[in-house]
């Protein structure tokens, strides 16, 4: 299973579109196995940007983006990004999280608003990953599991720059699912809620499950 982004033409524009899918059935809970099952699957990404030669070429014009696949049926068309189609970079990157600063400041609003289920308080800052569902593995009531990745003081920064090359003007962009829930010892990590540096290693595994194809 995949988390996965693609870049089609529309008129002058490319398009960047964020979806996940399985079998091409998309509901919630997405079941993983006969056992384990996917609830919730929240993350920010921040300052997406293009690049050639360590040259930015392109910018979002939004700074902050929740990606959310919670709701029961996702509409593909959620999260858009439009950019100029003659931008041929080398390089697509973003931050997985909200940011250093962004957290610091506080509450925000649009995608940084509490109401998102994205906050904890002022002193932790934001959930820059959120991940909720059942596992077999997990020791805890009814084996689920709860991973709340945030934090962003000094070494339990879980902010993470992604930067992946690119080659032409078509790209997909995938978060590799399987690998990321493999990884996991869900006996010793079932339940994340606060920063800790399992949190800053579950954000170091996530950013290395993005890849380009």
């Amino acid at each position: 299973m995949f988390f996965y982004s693609s870049l089609t033409c529309a008129t002058d524009k490319t398009e960047l579109v964020f979806f996940l899918f399985k079998d091409s059935v998309i509901s919630t809970p997405i079941r993983l196995s006969s056992d384990d099952s996917l609830s919730v699957l929240r993350f920010y990404i921040s300052d997406l940007q293009i690049t050639k030669n360590k040259k930015v070429l392109w910018k979002d014009s939004v700074r902050h983006r929740l990606i959310d696949f919670e709701k029961g049926s996702f509409n593909q068309k959620s999260a858009r990004i439009l950019f100029p189609l003659n931008v041929l970079g080398d390089h697509v990157s973003f931050l997985l999280g909200v940011g250093e600063k962004t957290a610091a400041r506080g509450i925000g609003e649009g995608d940084l608003d509490p109401i998102k289920g994205m906050y904890w308080t002022w002193q932790s800052g934001y959930i820059n990953f959120k991940m909720e569902g059942v596992s077999s593995n997990s020791p805890s009531r009814k084996n689920k599991f709860l991973l709340h990745l945030g934090g962003y003081k000094k070494t339990l920064n879980t902010n993470q720059k992604v930067s992946l090359s690119i080659r032409n003007p078509d790209i997909n962009i995938s978060f590799d699912l399987n690998k990321f829930l493999y990884e996991i010892n869900f006996k010793e990590r079932h339940t994340i809620m606060s920063p800790c540096q399992a949190a800053v290693d579950l954000s170091l595994l996530a950013k290395a499950c993005f890849y380009v194809h």
